[in-house]
């Protein structure tokens, strides 16, 4: 069985308005990518949307679908902060 919630949120900051999200499963990170994400175009975009989906359907690891998430941000230059969870 797969967990798709993430040991290590996200926090996305957005760069017009400051707020900060936390994004902590894949549900969310797909969310994001499909509503709020500032590009809808790019590698590392459409390789986060497809992992994340996957990963929503029971196919691949959370692990993976965060991985994207992050590649995807660096990507856009959508700023992230990744506390560490002790």
């Amino acid at each position: 069985m797969n967990n798709k919630d993430w040991n290590n949120p996200i926090m996305v900051i957005c760069k017009r308005t400051g707020k900060v999200y936390t994004v902590a499963n894949t549900k969310e990170a797909l969310n994001m990518l499909l509503n709020a994400w500032p590009v809808a175009e790019g590698k590392a975009f459409m390789m986060a949307l497809q992992i994340c989906a996957d990963v929503e359907r029971g196919q691949g690891q959370s692990l993976e679908a965060r991985n994207s998430f992050v590649a995807a941000a660096s990507e856009a230059g959508v700023p992230l902060e990744m506390p560490v969870i002790q």
